[in-house]
């Protein structure tokens, strides 16, 4: 106590007199913090009397709302989580099982010494193997590298001066390979670190195997030259190496010059494409690059073909494909053909002309154009547009028999004479200028065959005995032409044409009938019209692009085969680029004519396609990997919003990716019998097909 009143006392001797002007603002100070104190008191007593929370104080519609968004969080949270790391891996000494997917990983054992640049694009060319390539490439700065490259150079050189073996050699040859690598050093060349880990993924321990013996077989064969190692024991050091955040936890590495590190960085582009004046067919699967290619680029010619599925995105490819090709160039026009009024949307949206030829309109098989100065120029002096235009007319007769069942046989020499008779009354002959004149029609024929039945002799040859012959062949073929008279099956194909393309840049040649049916002629009117165009691309200096599709309809004739093939040798003569689009391609082997129209397809393109066995496969050049691809590609659908396809472009084959814009996305999907096109760049790219 006796200390305590000591203390008091001199705390009170310390404090300034209370009516000083120090002590009114020392005991003012401490009066307000003993007031601020009690208040304080006072609200935690309150709080404790009332159990009420902030949560009492909301809504309950707020508050349940609060919970579910809470609950979203988390759902994400634990998505998040899951994508980043498996939820168990297990370990063993060549493998690894990363959640549900098997993986092994490789190291690179040894690099070739001069590695040619892209050495690594076959890898990325795989089209059946999920994979991720890791590279490591650290810098080491020029004055570290130069005295190690040259303590290597000087070390081998010793070993080599040491050495009196048929080793000597090796050592001399390494050493002069350093002393090269420390002068290149000294000359500028930067110098790294590199290590490259490839982990291989699948979703069983088979599909494993076979997916590390394709990549290991890759990564020996040129231009990569690599010698590949499984981390054995070693997998989980080797995935910690090869993920995207993580460091060389191996410790695999070598030293690489400059050019070395850019010929590994030019890998992921060798597999695209970017060819100057090009479009765009997709992005690369894997490198996610585009894939540019110019299909008159082509040296064996311009034709394409592409087949899927219905449903696959096909029909959706071929489109957006069409529609770039013909905005890449004004130089360009555009045909379309086909039997199923599948593409009048298209046609409608980007304003062409549309031409129904399943009706009534007049098609004159028999019609001649005037050939352009320079096309004759480029053909020789031999060259007879009258004969190869009497040719195509023959070979059109004979497809007209052939789908009815008819053997032509030795009448045709008959069907000749009436066709040349039919060009030389309108005064056509070899001379080009009067190839402008009216053309004959095949009721100038059956008027000429009728003659030649009644007056057979003004078309004798040699003999009277022929007079017989020529009248029952005309007999004949008045009774077997009778459907292009009036009335007849074929009576718009009887006389002159009732419609041109030569003054537009976008037609639509429509095949459809009623409702989108096709009658047994199809074929038939598909010759016509492929000729007609064929007429118009040699006529015109323009590059013509001509799709058609539902091709199948055209490999069913020998006939039309036999035409179409020569129609496709010469097509990149006259800048016309065929595409033929169809379900199948089962047709393209049934006769030799047609898979010789195959061969002269540059660019081939397969979208989802599950009758491509092995059997088909081989007949393409595809191997296993690309086999798979096909069969399993992903089809056209709102949800993915892409569709897969495997695009060949002179025998090398490439996964890729296609996707649409928004504006192209509204072409393509363009109803025709709505009022306006709706070409808003706020429509969704998705993949309608067939």
């Amino acid at each position: 106590m006796q200390a305590i009143n000591a203390l008091l006392a001199a705390v009170l001797d310390a404090a300034p007199d209370p009516v000083s002007g120090a002590g009114v603002f020392v005991y003012g100070i401490g009066s307000v913090a003993i007031l601020i104190v009690i208040a304080r008191i006072r609200q935690w007593r309150v709080a404790r009397a009332d159990d009420t929370t902030f949560g009492d104080l909301l809504a309950e519609e707020t508050v349940t709302a609060g919970r579910e968004e809470q609950a979203a969080l988390d759902a994400v949270a634990e998505r998040h989580r899951t994508a980043i790391a498996p939820d168990a891996i297990e370990w063993e000494s060549r493998a690894a099982k990363v959640g549900t997917q098997w993986t092994q990983t490789l190291t690179i054992a040894a690099y070739p010494d001069h590695p040619t640049d892209g050495y690594l694009s076959g890898l990325f060319e795989l089209t059946d193997v999920s994979f991720d390539v890791t590279a490591h490439l650290d810098p080491i700065p020029q004055a570290r590298a130069r005295d190690r490259l040259q303590a290597t150079a000087d070390d081998l050189q010793a070993d080599a001066d040491l050495e009196r073996s048929v080793r000597e050699s090796y050592l001399n040859d390494r050493a002069a390979a350093a002393t090269a690598t420390y002068k290149a050093v000294e000359n500028g060349q930067r110098v790294f670190e590199q290590s490259l880990y490839i982990t291989v993924r699948a979703d069983t321990r088979s599909e494993l195997s076979e997916a590390v013996t394709t990549v290991r077989s890759t990564l020996r064969e040129p231009p990569a030259r690599l010698e590949p190692a499984t981390a054995i024991c070693l997998q989980d050091q080797a995935l910690r190496s090869a993920a995207p955040i993580g460091g060389d936890a191996m410790g695999r590495e070598s030293i690489a010059l400059g050019g070395a590190v850019g010929a590994l960085l030019a890998s992921p582009h060798s597999p695209t494409m970017l060819e100057e004046g090009g479009v765009e067919f997709g992005i690369h699967k894997d490198t996610r690059s585009p894939l540019v290619v110019d299909p008159f680029a082509r040296e064996d010619g311009y034709a394409m073909f592409t087949v899927g599925d219905p449903g696959s995105g096909k029909s959706y490819g071929a489109k957006q494909n069409f529609i770039r090709s013909l905005e890449q160039s004004d130089d360009r026009i555009g045909i379309i053909l086909e039997p199923l009024n599948n593409w009048a949307g298209v046609n409608d949206a980007l304003g062409g002309q549309r031409i129904t030829v399943g009706g009534t309109l007049g098609l004159n098989p028999l019609e001649i154009k005037p050939t352009p100065e320079h096309v004759l120029n480029a053909r020789g002096d031999d060259a007879s547009p009258l004969k190869e235009r009497q040719e195509r007319a023959l070979s059109f007769f004979t497809n007209v028999f052939a789908t009815r069942g008819v053997e032509l046989g030795d009448r045709r020499t008959t069907l000749e004479m009436a066709l040349g008779e039919a060009y030389e009354q309108q005064g056509i002959t070899e001379d080009v200028a009067t190839h402008d004149r009216e053309s004959p029609t095949v009721r100038d024929m059956l008027d000429i065959l009728a003659a030649m039945s009644e007056s057979p002799g003004e078309y004798i040859v040699r003999t009277a005995a022929e007079a017989e012959k020529i009248s029952d062949d005309a007999v004949w073929l008045l009774d077997q032409l009778r459907p292009f008279a009036e009335d007849g099956q074929f009576e718009q194909l009887g006389r002159n044409s009732e419609f041109d393309i030569r003054d537009e840049s976008l037609v639509y040649l429509d095949l459809a009938e009623q409702g989108g049916q096709v009658g047994g002629h199809t074929s038939l009117l598909m010759e016509l019209l492929i000729t007609l165009v064929y007429e118009r691309a040699k006529e015109t200096d323009k590059e013509v692009v001509f799709v058609i599709d539902e091709a199948r309809y055209l490999m069913k004739d020998a006939a039309t085969l036999s035409y179409l093939e020569t129609i496709f040798r010469h097509h990149r003569h006259h800048d016309l680029s065929i595409r033929l689009v169809t379900q199948t391609v089962d047709e393209f082997f049934e006769h030799d004519t047609a898979e010789m129209i195959l061969d002269q397809c540059a660019i081939k393109q397969f979208h989802k396609l599950d009758g491509m066995d092995a059997a088909w496969a081989d007949e393409f050049g595809l191997n296993h990997p690309q086999m798979r691809f096909v069969q399993t590609a992903t089809p056209g659908d709102e949800e993915s919003g892409y569709s897969q396809a495997l695009l060949g472009v002179d025998g090398e084959w490439r996964g890729m990716e296609v996707h649409a814009l928004p504006r192209e996305h509204a072409v393509i999907e363009h109803d025709p019998h709505e009022e306006t096109a709706p070409l808003t760049d706020e429509s969704t790219p998705a993949h309608a097909d067939d």
